[in-house]
């Protein structure tokens, strides 16, 4: 037998461990695959039989897998209920995967030039944030922390985030600060549907009597709740019994 030969008689041997990467449709997925439409690709029934771990701060709920070439976390079998995270843990939809309660899939960018420094000065009849009319030399103060600053804070999100994210300042902030991040309002477990930080959105780690939580479309979703309390019919809250 010819060496080519050889090779093809052990890759047809070898099991399938990996996903089919992405384009796949379900007509394309093998007899041992179910196709997942989260990453449109084809899945192996019962999950990769060595998979990696997942990075720090990261993990996987039940019936879930890292992926390395999706670093992200993969359903082991089709039509799985919602995903349930540890205890402390909970699902970001947009991620694919559990962060502990209280962190943020957020980052952080060094603007070139920020809101309310000389650099960035009011237009003509619009004053800036914590800034002077402009021509006056800033003797006369400008409006702080109000309508200025809602003014810059939608020019942020316009300029100095990516597409799909929104520029929110850190909480615990109030007023005009130079200070922001790039939030994924739709997904972020903190600021879902909005910057929590100047009260839009919601915290949804913040739901009473919530134990599993995610953000999807910018909504908040309960997937399980703390003992004694039972999960709303609607699965935004939890209700105490």
């Amino acid at each position: 037998m010819t060496l080519f030969a050889r090779l093809l008689v052990l890759a047809a041997a070898l099991p399938l461990a990996f996903a089919t990467y992405g384009g796949s449709n379900e007509s394309s997925c093998k007899s041992s695959e179910f196709y997942w439409s989260g990453k449109n690709c084809c899945l192996p029934h019962g999950g990769s039989p060595n998979p990696p771990s997942p990075p720090g701060g990261k993990s996987c709920p039940s019936n879930w897998n890292w992926h390395g070439g999706y670093e992200c976390c993969v359903p082991n079998h089709p039509n799985l209920p919602p995903p349930q995270c540890g205890s402390g843990w909970g699902w970001d939809g947009g991620s694919k995967c559990c962060f502990p309660h209280g962190t943020s899939t957020t980052v952080t960018p060094t603007p070139s030039s920020k809101p309310g420094s000389p650099s960035w000065p009011g237009q003509p009849g619009y004053p800036g944030s914590g800034g002077g009319y402009p021509g006056n030399g800033g003797s006369k103060p400008g409006h702080g922390g109000g309508y200025g600053w809602k003014r810059n804070h939608k020019a942020r999100n316009v300029s100095l985030c990516p597409s799909g994210l929104d520029a929110c300042p850190p909480a615990g902030l109030t007023g005009s600060t130079d200070d922001w991040e790039c939030v994924d309002t739709a997904s972020d477990l903190q600021s879902c549907g909005g910057c929590a930080s100047i009260g839009k959105g919601q915290d949804c780690t913040a739901i009473e009597g919530a134990w599993n939580v995610g953000c999807n479309s910018g909504k908040c979703v309960v997937f399980t709740c703390a003992q004694g309390y039972l999960r709303s019919l609607d699965n935004k809250s939890c209700v105490k019994v």
